[in-house]
């Protein structure tokens, strides 16, 4: 019986819906995509309800007039600036002469979650980074291993209570169940991180519009994430300011003559753009709309790197940092991040996934698609609190699909 997935990413400069089939051999079919400018939303945080909601119905209208049917549910993406995270241990005792399952791992992470929280901040994720089985450290798979004590230590993100009901409610105000709330760049590590790399060490930085996004893996777990207020619309603020030019010119000019190394760009370069005032279009040297950018890239990467150092697993990379988002697109941002870190940098796009198109297979959409693994692949060492177990409409529209013919 196949099963309708539905991902929801809602950005601070776009909105897309994912709309796949999920068949009975664990394989994804894309059935339709839609993306919408972001309304209501400032750094990845709902400031306008009314705003926000009406942007994801344009998403999900979108996605569902491709797909040809009514989205019911969706895993949603969540950032912003209210997110922080802490670190917690817990153990339990374990029968005698039995193996450890499922239910004993959930027991511990169950545990692991009862740290104190302020009361107004949820739980989203509870993270299992490594067991300890016995006082052996270091277990990676403890299901199927014996013992008589099983130790977590677990990595749990909260956010605040307001602003992760006020995300659900833009969702659910369009008649769509929240059935996973994922922290968007763990989303984004799904879609574009190999096993080595998770492995090895490496940092994926997702750069959004609002925020950038940075999570930490080391040997094949997540260890760290953290939250920048910047992202790419500061570079086109910054386009904006100096060259005296409406905002979405700034975009354009950014997107289609954007680059981070000026050195690149042959000095006779120029470029034609409407100014304020009701003044003809200026010409701009491509090399100087260069060289603003650059200013803000190595602001940024030194940013990242200040955020990777203060984690203490600078040192620990050695698969160095995967940049994905929309902000990666920049032409030289993964040379720049080479020269100035010192790092190995790449851009990070989704893996082929199903028959997913490779238009869509883009830095931009990986959270989009990393939302879409997510529900395939799910992780037996993680929970999430704020939505586990679901409401009662949750069960009943699981209920319902069951019941229907695949």
């Amino acid at each position: 019986m196949s099963e309708i997935i539905t991902a929801i990413d809602v950005g601070t400069t776009k909105i897309c819906t994912f709309i796949a089939e999920r068949t009975p051999e664990n394989e994804l079919h894309l059935l339709g995509a839609g993306c919408t400018r972001s309304r209501g939303l400032r750094r990845g945080v709902v400031v306008n309800i009314t705003a926000a909601t009406e942007a994801i119905a344009d998403s999900v209208e979108m996605a569902e007039q491709k797909a040809g049917v009514t989205v019911v549910d969706a895993n949603v993406g969540i950032v912003g600036g209210h997110i922080s995270f802490e670190s917690s241990r817990a153990a339990i005792t374990l029968p005698k002469n039995r193996p450890i399952d499922l239910a004993a791992v959930h027991r511990v992470l169950a545990e692991a979650q009862t740290i104190p929280i302020l009361a107004e901040r949820d739980i989203i994720h509870v993270i299992a980074r490594t067991f300890t089985i016995d006082g052996q450290e270091g277990v990676q798979e403890p299901i199927g291993m014996h013992g008589r004590r099983l130790e977590v230590d677990a990595y749990i993100v909260t956010g605040a209570h307001t602003a992760i009901n006020n995300l659900k409610k833009c969702v659910e105000n369009n008649d769509i169940i929240v059935t996973n709330l994922v922290l968007e760049p763990l989303a984004s590590g799904e879609a574009v991180l190999s096993q080595e790399e998770r492995e090895a060490g490496v940092a994926v930085v997702d750069i959004g519009g609002g925020t950038t996004d940075i999570a930490i893996y080391l040997n094949g777990a997540v260890w760290h994430t953290t939250i920048l207020q910047i992202g790419g619309n500061h570079f086109t603020k910054d386009l904006a300011t100096i060259l005296h030019t409406p905002y979405p010119i700034a975009e354009k000019l950014k997107i289609h003559y954007g680059h981070v190394l000026p050195e690149t760009i042959p000095e006779e370069e120029t470029v034609n753009a409407p100014s304020f005032g009701g003044k003809a279009n200026q010409t701009f040297s491509r090399q100087f709309i260069a060289e603003i950018l650059n200013a803000r890239a190595e602001e940024l990467l030194l940013f990242i790197q200040r955020e990777i150092n203060r984690s203490g697993y600078g040192d620990l990379l050695s698969a160095g940092l995967v940049l994905t988002g929309g902000g990666a697109r920049l032409p030289g941002f993964d040379v720049l991040g080479r020269s100035l870190l010192g790092l190995p940098v790449r851009i990070g796009a989704p893996k082929p996934l199903g028959d997913i198109p490779t238009a869509l297979l883009t830095p931009e959409n990986a959270c989009g698609v990393g939302l879409l693994l997510q529900a395939v692949r799910e992780n037996p060492y993680e929970s999430n609190p704020s939505l586990e177990g679901g409401s009662l409409a949750t069960k009943i529209a699981q209920w319902m699909r069951n019941l229907l013919p695949g």
